[in-house]
């Protein structure tokens, strides 16, 4: 077996992008699907399983320079997780943003590569546990379509909730962020 590659979107060497700041708020859910089947790593029972991810994507925040470019919108993706015994876990899948008006079609916005990473927490000197339970971090990297089509969009997702079988919430939006940058070709 290999890992198979991905293909995302890429910057050109001396090309004058403009870049835009991302910090912007969500809520929802994370679903996944009962495991078929246990198996062993090492000395940690594992399950895999299919999962889907709902969010919301709401407020712009502090610093946020896109909500013209990013509008309030549902995230969904769906893909694969791995979950450990003790809660780690680790999803991968494929997203979309979708602009939601009333009376209005949809529209998406972008599309691309998500991941999730549950149990693990990255500020450790800022006091955070490396195992932080009912956190989960990741990325989004994605590319526009649409009226989006000249951006990409690079965000980090840190957020309050679990990543297993069963339908665990995104409850909080005061806590969960999408922070990074739409960058627009010239």
């Amino acid at each position: 077996m290999s890992f198979p590659d991905i293909q995302i979107p890429w910057i050109v060497s001396n090309t004058d992008y403009c870049i835009f700041r991302v910090n912007r708020s969500f809520d929802g859910t994370f679903e996944g699907r009962e495991p078929e089947a246990k198996y062993r790593c090492d000395e940690t029972g594992t399950v895999r399983f299919n999962a889907a991810v709902t969010w919301r994507v709401t407020a712009s925040l502090l610093c946020d320079e896109s909500e013209t470019l990013l509008p309030s919108g549902l995230l969904t993706g769906r893909g694969e997780a791995f979950l450990r015994g003790d809660g780690f876990a680790h999803y991968l899948g494929r997203f979309m943003i979708v602009k939601k008006e009333l009376n209005q079609p949809d529209v998406t916005m972008f599309n691309g590569t998500m991941e999730l990473i549950g149990r693990i927490g990255s500020h450790q000197a800022l006091g955070e546990p490396c195992d932080a339970k009912e956190h989960v971090e990741g990325w989004l990297i994605g590319r526009g379509v649409g009226p989006a089509e000249r951006y990409t969009l690079r965000v980090v997702v840190v957020g309050e909730s679990t990543l297993g079988p069963g339908i665990h919430a995104f409850p909080n939006a005061a806590v969960n962020r999408l922070t990074g940058t739409l960058i627009r070709e010239p």
